[in-house]
């Protein structure tokens, strides 16, 4: 929370600040992403992912660019 802060102080400065610290979003969780989480969670997924991320995951969005953007990303 320093960096918001640190943010606060800047604006009272009269800074223009762009807020980037705090992630709430202001719509609620779709469903389905509700339920994938509960899945996970019932499945024993509580741990970190490995440090690049979920294999499938990390494939998933590379063939996703390359149908849609024809980039190539490994």
């Amino acid at each position: 929370m320093e960096v918001l802060k640190r943010a606060r102080e800047l604006e009272r400065e009269g800074r223009r600040v762009i807020h980037f610290e705090v992630g709430e979003p202001d719509f609620p969780t779709a469903s389905v992403i509700v339920e994938a989480g509960k899945r996970a969670l019932d499945d024993g997924h509580t741990g970190y992912t490995e440090a690049l991320g979920i294999p499938e995951l990390r494939n998933a969005i590379a063939d996703d660019y390359r149908s849609r953007f024809g980039i190539n990303i490994e």
